[in-house]
C-alpha cells in the first residue's frame, strides 16, 4: 500500500539527536526479599490465637481451621516495607460445597498474635472477593468486609492472590486478573514501626473445618510507577517539543496540544522532545486527526528508540492509518528498512475518532496498543544499542494530499 520511501521533515533541531551519551537513571525492578522454602519451618511461620493449627510441609504452608465461623492466621518471622508486593498460589483441600469459607493475603499485620491490626485481601468459596480492614481493639472485622463477584472461580483448582500496597493505594488480583484498586487510610503508616504480612483460612456459618495449602510464596519490594515523562504540550513548550513551518509541513503547540498539518501527499513529518529515554519505556499518547477528509491514505503514529547514524535518525514507527489499518517498522528516516509487522486490521476503527496509541518496549519484544487492546506484537531487529534514545510523534501522507494529528495527554513510564 504505502511506498518504501517518503520525503521526511524533521520538526526538531537536528543536534537534540547529536548530544553524546548522557547517563540515564538505570531501570528497577521489584526486588525480591523473601521466598518460602518448604520442607520446615525456616521462615519461622507462627500461628496468632488458637482457633486452628499450622503445619509447614515439604510443599506448602498449610492452615487448618476446626471450628465454625473462625479464622486462623499465621506470619513468618520477617519484617515488610510499606510498599510490598505479595503473591502465593493456594489450593483448598475438599472445599465444603455450601462456599461458607475463605482464605486471604493479610497486609500491614501490626502484632503476631490475635491482637495483630491488618488489611485483609480474599476469596469466599461462594465465589466472591474480599477486602477488609481489621482495626485496633476489634474482636472481629466480618461486618466492614467490601465483596464482589469473580468471573470464572473454582474453588477445586490452584487460586492465585496478588497484592500490591503502595501508601494508602491497594491492588489486588486474584488468578492473575485485576479485581479492584483500593485506596484507604484506617490503619496509618509509620517509619518506626515493624510490620509483617500472614496468610488466612477460615469458616463461615455452617462450615466447622477448613484446610488451605499455600505454595509458591513470594514477596517483593514494590517499585512506584516511575513516570519519565508526562506531557500536556502547553505553549510554553518547556520540553522543547520541534515546531515550525515547512513547504511539507506545520507543526505547532495549540489548546495543549501538539498538532501536525501535513501539505502534501507522500510525507511523513515528525517531531521529539529533547528529553532521552532508557531502552525500555512503555509509552501512551491519545491523538485525533480532526480535519475533514474523505481519502483515509493519511496516517499519524509513535516512534521509539530513536538514534542518530550519519545523516540519518533510525527509529521504530508504529503508525496508524485512516483506513483502520496499522504497520510496525524499522525506519531510516522516511524509508523502511524492516517491516516488522505488515499492514494489519484494526477492528472496529473509527478513523474520525480519538484513539489512544501505546507501545511498550521491554528488550527485544515491543507490545501495540489501541485503544488498551493489544494489536500487534514482534521482535526488534539488530539496530544499534544505545545509552538512551529519542522518541517521535508522527504524522503522515500516502496518497491523501493532506492530513492534520493532534496530538494530546502523552506519557512515558518505565515498564513494569
Amino acid at each position: 500500500m504505502s511506498p518504501l520511501s517518503r520525503v521526511l521533515i524533521l520538526m526538531i533541531a537536528i543536534s537534540l539527536l547529536c548530544l553524546p551519551n548522557a547517563p540515564s537513571a538505570a531501570q528497577t525492578d521489584r526486588r525480591l526479599l523473601f521466598e518460602e522454602t518448604f520442607g520446615g519451618n525456616y521462615s519461622g511461620w507462627k500461628l496468632a490465637g488458637d482457633f486452628g493449627t499450622l503445619r509447614v510441609t515439604q510443599n506448602a504452608v498449610v492452615i487448618t481451621v476446626s471450628e465454625e465461623g473462625k479464622a486462623a492466621w499465621i506470619t513468618p518471622a520477617l519484617t515488610v516495607p510499606d510498599a510490598v508486593e505479595i503473591e502465593v498460589e493456594a489450593r483448598v483441600i475438599a472445599p465444603d460445597t455450601s462456599g461458607n469459607w475463605n482464605l486471604a493475603v493479610l497486609l500491614r499485620v501490626s502484632e503476631r498474635d490475635f491482637e495483630g491490626t491488618f488489611y485483609h485481601f480474599g476469596v469466599a468459596g461462594n465465589g466472591t472477593w474480599e477486602f477488609s480492614v481489621r482495626p485496633p481493639e476489634a474482636t472481629s472485622y466480618v461486618d466492614n468486609i467490601a465483596y464482589g463477584e469473580l468471573a470464572d472461580f473454582s474453588a477445586n483448582r490452584p487460586i492465585r492472590l496478588r497484592v500490591l500496597a503502595e501508601g494508602n493505594k491497594f491492588t489486588f488480583y486474584v488468578n492473575n486478573r485485576l479485581v479492584r484498586q483500593f485506596t484507604d487510610d484506617t490503619l496509618a503508616l509509620s517509619p518506626n514501626r515493624e510490620q509483617f504480612f500472614g496468610l488466612m483460612a477460615g469458616t463461615y456459618s455452617g462450615v466447622s473445618r477448613q484446610t488451605v495449602e499455600f505454595r509458591k510464596i513470594a514477596v517483593y519490594e514494590a517499585v512506584p510507577e516511575r513516570v519519565l515523562l508526562r506531557e500536556t504540550f502547553p505553549s510554553s513548550n518547556p520540553n522543547d517539543w520541534g515546531i515550525g513551518d515547512s513547504d511539507n509541513s506545520r507543526v505547532r503547540l495549540e489548546d495543549n496540544a501538539l498538532v501536525f498539518e501535513v501539505l502534501k501527499a507522500n510525507v511523513l513529518s515528525w517531531s521529539q522532545p529533547a528529553q532521552r529515554f532508557p531502552q525500555d519505556i512503555d509509552l501512551q499518547v491519545q491523538v485525533i486527526n480532526d480535519a475533514p477528509t474523505t481519502n483515509r491514505e493519511w496516517s499519524y503514529g509513535v516512534g521509539v528508540r530513536a538514534y542518530k547514524e550519519g545523516e540519518h535518525t533510525l527509529f521504530y514507527l508504529f503508525e496508524v492509518r485512516g483506513t483502520g489499518e496499522f504497520t510496525f517498522t524499522a525506519q531510516r528516516g522516511g524509508t523502511t528498512i524492516s517491516t516488522l509487522i505488515r499492514a494489519t486490521r484494526i477492528p472496529n476503527f473509527d478513523p474520525s475518532a480519538r484513539h489512544t496509541l501505546r507501545v511498550r518496549a521491554v528488550g527485544p519484544i515491543f507490545t501495540l496498543f489501541v485503544d488498551g487492546v493489544q494489536v500487534g506484537r514482534a521482535r526488534s531487529i539488530a539496530l544499534r544499542s544505545q545509552a538512551d534514545y529519542g522518541i517521535l510523534l508522527t504524522a503522515g501522507t500516502f496518497a491523501a494530499p493532506t492530513s492534520q494529528a493532534r496530538f494530546t495527554d502523552l506519557v512515558v513510564r518505565r515498564p513494569r
